[in-house]
């Protein structure tokens, strides 16, 4: 009796979590807070919901969009003709916002079943399925930015990186390739994420403890990459207007722990004997069709576009990507736990396991992962959007398989979900007043305090706090042990 009460409060709890979801996002349709630019379209926005609004074969026959944006027109292609097709008038600028808010909220519908599919593969608890929810939907993507910016594709890459996640551990190749491809138009930089795991395949890498030459390639990349800031820096490359400047008295701290970071997270990613061994089982045929996806991608950029590289080309990106990431000591750290929640930090304590599991994955998984760890000293936290998913649900299966050995419990799997939600700032307002064109002071911060290059230096410490709170409080969490771990993992089954 007593267990059967247990289960059904748990499942009570599970049904206020999906409840709260359909409640926020259905407030959001019409009263959801905008972005003050453009009547709540935003920068990058304003363009998409103009190409929703207008008939799409005239504007690819026009090449008149840049490389960059033809990458993320998809989305725009399919509202256009969506609401066609259904009747439904987005000429005006609320109905184009309601369109596209309408696309990403099914489209989070998908990412819930998703979810669904990807704990049964792996034979997760309830409690692991909760927080699996917890790390997908409630973050500031989803509860925050969803409302705030519409009419960006932040959700669809979102979503089809987590679709591109599951056709990768079901081993069903040709939904891989089609995802693959669709997001190639959503979020361009997908192409150089999936092809690994469409050409590597999923020959499973073996996990051994980092050796000399992990520790010694490990290093030798980070050194690298701060080498190549500072050529570049010296070379007249500066960020761009408005990010926070780095301060000279903490520039040497920010490089050690900068040099730090990116070590201590390609060190379990590397074993180059491992991987060669895998190696041995790569097929031609899908090597083939990661040539051809990737040559098929660039002739439709280059057919349909102005040929021009369009905001962000590879040189500001490295701009962005060095010098704003040394503006303070592990900016990137604060701005992605702030941006994506505990479940960030939590794969910051857990990594070792899950390297083991992406490398239990497949090769292909391995190197996406990798690829991924290394950016993510990058302190924009967006640009990232496509492979969260995949490290969330990679931590979800760290935690399933640390049940046994620590108290992953519901108390536990409450406590996380609470702090995602607080983290996700959904209850704070970021319009506060009308913006003055200083993106380092309030009121224009209460915006840019969410993306890492344009945190200044008073908000970073006070989400370094945060952060550093949230830290102590998850290695309480996760370092108590299970008393009795059979009993719990038969109660939860």
């Amino acid at each position: 009796m007593n267990k059967l009460s247990g289960i059904d409060r748990h499942a009570i709890m599970g049904c206020v979590g999906v409840l709260f979801m359909v409640l926020w996002l259905s407030f959001n349709f019409n009263h959801g807070e905008r972005i003050q630019h453009n009547d709540g379209l935003g920068w990058d926005g304003s363009a998409y919901a103009d190409w929703a609004q207008r008939d799409s074969i005239e504007i690819l026959n026009s090449h008149t969009v840049s490389e960059y944006y033809i990458g993320r027109l998809l989305p725009s292609i399919i509202i256009h003709n969506t609401t066609k097709l259904l009747g439904y008038d987005i000429t005006s600028t609320p109905r184009v916002i309601h369109a596209f808010y309408l696309f990403n909220v099914g489209l989070l519908v998908i990412a819930a079943g998703l979810l669904i599919l990807i704990g049964r593969h792996y034979q997760w608890r309830m409690p692991i399925y909760f927080l699996g929810f917890s790390a997908l939907f409630f973050n500031y993507p989803v509860l925050t930015n969803l409302s705030y910016n519409p009419t960006l594709t932040d959700i669809s890459g979102y979503v089809l990186g987590l679709g591109i996640f599951y056709a990768y551990i079901k081993n069903r190749f040709a939904l891989l390739v089609v995802l693959s491809f669709l997001c190639c138009f959503v979020w361009p930089t997908m192409l150089y994420g999936a092809l690994p795991m469409i050409m590597l395949g999923r020959a499973s890498v073996a996990n051994r403890p980092p050796s000399l030459h992990s520790h010694l390639l490990a290093l030798l990349v980070a050194i690298s990459l701060i080498a190549l800031a500072a050529y570049l820096y010296a070379n007249g490359l500066r960020q761009s207007l408005g990010t926070t400047v780095f301060k000279k008295e903490i520039l040497p701290l920010s490089i050690i722990l900068f040099i730090t970071y990116i070590y201590l997270a390609l060190k379990p990613m590397i074993d180059v004997p491992a991987y060669l061994r895998a190696s041995k089982y790569i097929k031609v045929a899908p090597v083939v069709v990661g040539i051809l996806l990737y040559v098929s991608v660039k002739a439709i950029v280059f057919h349909f576009s102005d040929r021009t590289p369009g905001p962000l080309t590879i040189t500001s990106y490295l701009g962005l990507f060095t010098q704003a990431s040394l503006s303070n000591p592990l900016i990137n750290v604060v701005a992605h736990a702030m941006h994506y929640g505990p479940f960030y930090m939590i794969a910051i304590l857990l990594w070792p396991r899950i390297a083991a599991q992406a490398k239990a994955e497949g090769l292909g998984l391995s190197v996406f992962i990798a690829l991924f760890a290394f950016l993510s000293i990058g302190s924009e936290s967006r640009q990232f959007l496509n492979a969260w998913p995949a490290l969330a649900m990679l931590t979800c299966q760290a935690l399933n398989q640390l049940g046994d050995e620590r108290k992953v419990d519901w108390w536990f799997t409450y406590a996380v979900a609470g702090m995602a939600l607080i983290l996700s700032r959904f209850w704070l307002s970021i319009n506060v007043g009308p913006w003055t064109g200083n993106f380092q002071a309030f009121p224009d911060q209460m915006l840019y305090m969410y993306s890492g290059p344009w945190i200044s230096h008073q908000m970073y410490g006070v989400f370094l706090a945060v952060t550093l709170l949230c830290f102590i409080s998850l290695l309480t969490l996760l370092r108590q042990p299970s008393s009795s771990p059979v009993r719990t993992s038969t109660q939860e089954v």
